[in-house]
Order: structure tokens, then C-alpha cells, then sequence
């Protein structure tokens, strides 16, 4: 449970992180521990991708320090009700359960979800914040500690594209896949706006429903950084004719949409204002609801 990088993303639900700027690190273990952690009680690891969290990562028995900190955990939960608390062992026993009390307890088999977070020792506290890890707490640490980190993590402004809902969408040029300046501007409204990593798989998944969707409102994909020459090459032939690829290596687009993670889908009505937000892959209820927006006029155009 060593300490590494002091934030490091998390990806669930098929998203990606985006890697330039204040972001360092794509963890795209969560995909494969959902084929070998199994939750004790209910939960998606995706969940973990949103919101603030505290992760104690524990071993019972035989971890007498495991033991001394639950009961802290415990209570810090109830202090702190707008941060979700999950434990984190190699195995659900009785010992465990009655001192996790009321938490959630993940079920991590072989250690493969603590060891993907650099975890190395139990116990360990991770504290989360819509999926960057911003504190690391390694044995041995105080119940006050635990309680200033967890203050820490509330005061802490986390990016969040949802805060754009209704507002006009910032201006930006970057470049078409052929080099020339292209301005947000210049685009004719409704616009789908797409936030794309050529690192992320599920990026590259989403492309044949957009261009199925492109049929119904205009498109743009935008790729912030540098593109190879293959990437450029396999973004012609995948996009189609109706989706305009856009590049740009300006951090500053990242942070002006508080993008934390690829895909993420902005929904611009006729004037340029944000009516929908959606981060990871265009599952079947996100076409949905874009179609539903689009088909109930809900677009001023």
C-alpha cells in the first residue's frame, strides 16, 4: 500500500481517464477485477468513478491494526454522510462482517484490485474523488489523521462536466484531421460534442453508434494531444463522412469542460447551450436519451 503518484484515476463503466494535465495515470484494472473481486454486498465498481470515497483496505483476521481501525472507519461514516465508505479484504469473515457493521465490504480474491491501486499492506485507507485517488493513508496513521484527510477530501473542488448543464458551451479552435483551424463556432447547431482518448478502447467502441446517431444531429469528436500518424489513419476510416475529427494539444479545453475521463458527451442546443452530459460509453439508455431530447423539441434551435 505504498504511496505513488498523489492522484491517480480510476475508470469504470467502460470509460477511460484522459491523461493530459492534472491527470496521470489510466487505471483500466476495474475492467478485469469484475472477473475476479466479487462484491459481498451489492455494488458497481463503476460507482467508484463518481462521487467522494473512502476505500479501507483491510485483512481480518490476523491484522491487529485492520482491527483498530474499523471501528474508527465506522465512525468516521457517520460523521462524514456526503462521502460513500467501502471495505476492501481478501474474503468476507465473521470476524470482518461484525466489525465493518453497516459498510459495504468488496470482496477482493487474490489482492488483484488493491494491488492495481498500489496497495501493499493492510490496513490502508484510499480517499477518492470522482475517481482520482487524493489521499493515500498507510499504517500507521491516527483516527485524527483520518478525520483531517477525510475534511480534506470534502473541501477539495473535483472537475465535474455536469456543472456546464445550461450554460453556453466555451469557445475553442482546434484542428480538422487535415491541419486546418477549426472553431466551435463554425459548427451548425444541434452539435454532439465528444470528448475522445485514441488510447481509450471504449472510445474507438462508441464510434458505430455515432455514426448511426450522426444521421440524426451533427457531430464533432474532439482528441485532446498529440496523434500519431496511425491514429489519424484509423480515425478517417472509422469516423465516416457525417463526423468531423478535431484535434488539439490545448490542456486548457480539458479544464474549461471539467473533463475528467473519455468518452464524454456534451449535447448543444441550437444556441450553443449544454442540455445533456454523459461520461463513459453510449450505452442503450444514453442514445436513448439523446434521441429523447432531440425528438421532444427540447433543442431550441
Amino acid at each position: 500500500m505504498a504511496s505513488s503518484a498523489p492522484r491517480t484515476p480510476l475508470t469504470g463503466g467502460g470509460s477511460c481517464i484522459l491523461k493530459p494535465g492534472m491527470l496521470r495515470k489510466l487505471l483500466l484494472a476495474l475492467l478485469a477485477v469484475l472477473g475476479v473481486a466479487s462484491p459481498f454486498w451489492a455494488m458497481d465498481v463503476g460507482e467508484l468513478a463518481f462521487g467522494r470515497w473512502a476505500l479501507l483496505f483491510v485483512v481480518i483476521p490476523g491484522c491487529p491494526a485492520c482491527e483498530r481501525v474499523l471501528p474508527w472507519f465506522s465512525q468516521a461514516a457517520q460523521a462524514f454522510p456526503e462521502i460513500r465508505f467501502l471495505v476492501v479484504a481478501p474474503a468476507a469473515t465473521p470476524e470482518l462482517t461484525g466489525l465493518a457493521g453497516d459498510h459495504l465490504i468488496y470482496v477482493d480474491r487474490g489482492g488483484v484490485f488493491g494491488a492495481s491501486l498500489g496497495v501493499k499492506r493492510a490496513p490502508t485507507a484510499l480517499l477518492l474523488a470522482r475517481g482520482a485517488i487524493v489521499r493515500r493513508l498507510e499504517w500507521p496513521f491516527d483516527e485524527t489523521k483520518l478525520k483531517e484527510s477525510l475534511l480534506e477530501l470534502l473541501a477539495l473542488q473535483v472537475p465535474d462536466p455536469q456543472a456546464l448543464l445550461g450554460k453556453s458551451t466555451p469557445g475553442f479552435t482546434a484542428k480538422g484531421l487535415t491541419g486546418e483551424p477549426i472553431s466551435l463556432e463554425s459548427f451548425s447547431k444541434p452539435l454532439l460534442l465528444v470528448f475522445f482518448n485514441p488510447a481509450c478502447p471504449g472510445c474507438w467502441e462508441d464510434f458505430p453508434v455515432l455514426v448511426e446517431l450522426s444521421r440524426e444531429v451533427g457531430i464533432a469528436v474532439l482528441a485532446v494531444g498529440k496523434l500519431s500518424a496511425e491514429e489519424v489513419e484509423r480515425l478517417k476510416s472509422t469516423a465516416g463522412e457525417r463526423i468531423v475529427v478535431l484535434f488539439s494539444e490545448e490542456i486548457r479545453i480539458l479544464e474549461a469542460y471539467q473533463v475528467m475521463r473519455s468518452p464524454t458527451y456534451f449535447l448543444l442546443d441550437g444556441k450553443g447551450v449544454v442540455v445533456w452530459v454523459h461520461e463513459g460509453n453510449l450505452v442503450v439508455s444514453a442514445v436513448e436519451k439523446v434521441r429523447e431530447v432531440l425528438k421532444e423539441g427540447k433543442i431550441r434551435r
